[in-house]
């Protein structure tokens, strides 16, 4: 094995030549290296999924065309793929509500089906599957959170395009590229959430200032203050911290702490 100039490891041709499996599963190895890498560079899941389906190809030889659906909703979109032409193919299963695809997202299971299973199975996809040239299909679920679930859908041209060995290498790797998205799914919505708590506790004094201000001017207690602003608040459809600043800034003279002390709120 061999690495490249950009880090990627590749298995050497003789390796690969007397071996196809060890090939294979380095073009694995190779595409979570790249995911990994478009994951550290905060890529939206759109763009991840492009990068896998161009891997996917290369991961199954036999595979003519290949993409992801999404369900968004409860409704199926095809999120990427290697061939606009699959845009089409997708669009089939969809209105038939049946096709390798939809099972796999269904039933959490890989589907692997020729073209008598696919015709025994889903005719009104097949039949359109056939005027694409389509003889095959793998589809293996992938279900990133409880929102968002999908499935690799892999289309060959040959009867029998796709076996076993096909099958078991695009589970193992949907299974690492789910483990891989929901790892770094956890982490955005971490650091949305550390910001969140920063922001609200940069417009806490602010918040504060605008509750004192509300209480002397109108003789409320800081509840009733509060409960005054947040009213305001959804009445615009402004943020609160937003509602308190506007209100601070209107009656703090220029060159003055808009910031007292924290408000203690009646109980």
């Amino acid at each position: 094995m061999r690495r490249t100039t950009d880090g990627d490891a590749v298995v050497d041709g003789d390796m690969a030549g007397n071996d196809p499996l060890c090939g294979r599963v380095g073009e694995i190895v190779v595409a979570l290296r790249r995911l990994s890498a478009a994951l550290d560079e905060g890529d939206e899941l759109p763009e991840l999924l492009h990068l896998l389906v161009g891997n996917v190809v290369k991961i199954v030889p036999e595979t003519g065309m290949a993409g992801v659906t999404v369900l968004r909703g409860g409704r199926p979109e095809t999120e990427a793929c290697s061939n606009p032409l699959l845009y089409e193919l997708d669009h089939a299963q969809y209105l038939a509500g049946a096709g390798p695809g939809l099972d796999a997202v269904r039933t959490g299971q890989v589907v692997r089906a020729d073209r008598a299973e696919m015709r025994r199975r889903w005719p009104a996809f097949a039949e359109r599957a056939e005027r694409f040239g389509t003889a095959s299909s793998l589809a293996a679920p992938l279900r990133i959170d409880d929102e968002t679930a999908g499935s690799f859908n892999l289309y060959s041209e040959h009867d029998h395009g796709f076996d076993s060995l096909d099958e078991t290498l695009v589970e193992v790797f949907t299974t690492a590229v789910e483990t891989a998205l929901r790892q770094a799914r956890r982490c955005a919505r971490a650091r949305a959430e550390i910001t969140q708590l920063d922001r609200a506790l940069r417009s806490r004094p602010t918040i504060d200032h605008a509750v004192g201000i509300v209480m002397a001017a109108r003789g409320l207690t800081a509840e009733e203050a509060f409960a005054v602003l947040v009213r305001q608040s959804q009445h615009e459809n402004v943020k609160l911290r937003d509602v308190a600043a506007r209100l601070v800034a209107q009656l703090t003279p220029a060159g003055t702490d808009p910031r007292p002390g924290p408000i203690t709120r009646d109980r």
